[in-house]
């Protein structure tokens, strides 16, 4: 998937296109039905009324790495269910980035609304004081694993046996998911204590990394292990992070308070659209590899998509039954990010992070409870 870094975005943010559109890397999505309007959310012409007041207006959005099936409402909510709420979007509305400083750049100039990114990343962002605020999540957990390979086959093995850990920067979603599980089994150290680690942002760079012996631990979807082992690698799986740690909140859309105070109904209608996605897909496995066919470029094999399917449905991997933004999930977020010191203590409390407006205008309009009201704030 190709992406933008920062030195692009510097030289052309203002200019013309902003950064390479969602559209190169998706299958069949029409383009035939482009919004007008700009990106600060003005309505679109003809644009509907939401269930959040007021007018569904264009929206750009902005994510930090391409959509993998096991997080498809990111982008078959408001691609496949937008229009249900008055949401016209196409794939070029949806602008894949290489970095979340970048992406988030993007959303406070205004080039784009909404920033889809790892949950330690976005708190990360409002713990510096930048004005933003998580208001829908799409994943809530995934099928990422702690997959060794040689002697290493516990948890504790990994410390012990000083081994090569491959893994993403600090904030990075395998990074933050391979410490939750640590901190959730009781590990007693964090990747920040292992002294041998290598830095393999791609879990598909990662996954090769360990079939190849570069690495001796990783942290890479189920899937990718899966097919090492297949390939005739021996894999050991130490550990699931949708196992082991059921509060954590893998990844959200936050955007700046002042574009949610102003466009609170499109904000509602991408709440709505992801959450109706997470519900037909989790419901029915055909509508689910169906979706996938039609918004990944080159989808797994059926029968990986059918495993995917089953973690999925047995699972909260989606904001299908529960918001994610429960209090007692994004405590655990915080206190992770603690633990991790990404976040100073005492700095965030989860009230002040979440904007519950659009998700409970959501869940209003489907037919759903409003979120718990402990874990509402925001305006």
């Amino acid at each position: 998937m190709t992406g933008m870094d920062r030195r692009h975005f510097l030289r052309m943010a203002g200019v013309s296109a902003l950064a390479v559109p969602l559209a190169g890397v998706l299958g069949a999505c029409s383009s035939s039905s482009k919004s007008s309007g700009g990106p600060s959310g003005t309505p679109a012409a003809g644009g509907s009324t939401s269930g959040g007041g007021g007018q569904v207006g264009k929206l750009k959005l902005a994510l930090s790495s391409s959509t993998l099936p096991t997080y498809l409402p990111q982008i078959a909510g408001p691609l496949l269910y937008g229009k249900d709420f008055g949401l016209n979007m196409t794939s070029d509305d949806i602008v894949v980035f290489q970095s979340h400083a970048t992406a988030v750049q993007a959303a406070l100039s205004g080039q784009v609304n909404a920033v889809g990114a790892s949950t330690m990343a976005n708190l990360s962002v409002i713990a510096q004081g930048s004005p933003f605020k998580i208001f829908q999540p799409y994943s809530l957990s995934d099928d990422y694993v702690i997959a060794g390979v040689g002697d290493i086959k516990t948890l504790q093995d990994i410390k012990d046996k000083n081994a090569v850990v491959g893994i993403d920067s600090q904030g990075g979603a395998a990074r933050t998911a391979m410490d939750a599980i640590l901190v959730a089994q009781n590990a007693g150290f964090l990747v920040g204590d292992l002294k041998k680690t290598q830095d393999i942002e791609s879990s598909g760079e990662r996954a090769s990394a360990l079939a190849a012996g570069q690495v001796q631990v990783s942290v890479v979807h189920k899937s990718q292990a899966d097919q090492a082992s297949a390939a005739g690698k021996e894999i050991n799986i130490l550990a699931s992070l949708y196992e082991s740690a059921p509060d954590y909140l893998k990844e959200v859309y936050a955007a700046p308070q002042k574009w949610l105070d102003e466009n609170q109904a499109t904000a509602t209608a991408l709440s709505a659209s992801i959450i109706k996605a997470s519900r037909e897909m989790r419901a029915s496995q055909d509508t689910f590899i169906s979706a996938v066919k039609q918004l990944i470029k080159q989808p797994p094999k059926d029968d990986q998509l059918q495993a995917a399917w089953q973690l999925i449905q047995k699972y909260d991997f989606w904001p299908a039954q529960v918001t994610g933004l429960e209090t007692k999930r994004m405590q655990f977020m915080v206190d992770l990010g603690v633990k991790e010191g990404i976040l100073a203590d005492g700095r965030l409390t989860p009230d002040a992070v979440v904007d519950m407006r659009p998700i409970n205008a959501a869940l209003k309009q489907l037919g759903g409870a409003s979120a718990p009201a402990s874990a509402a704030a925001s305006s």
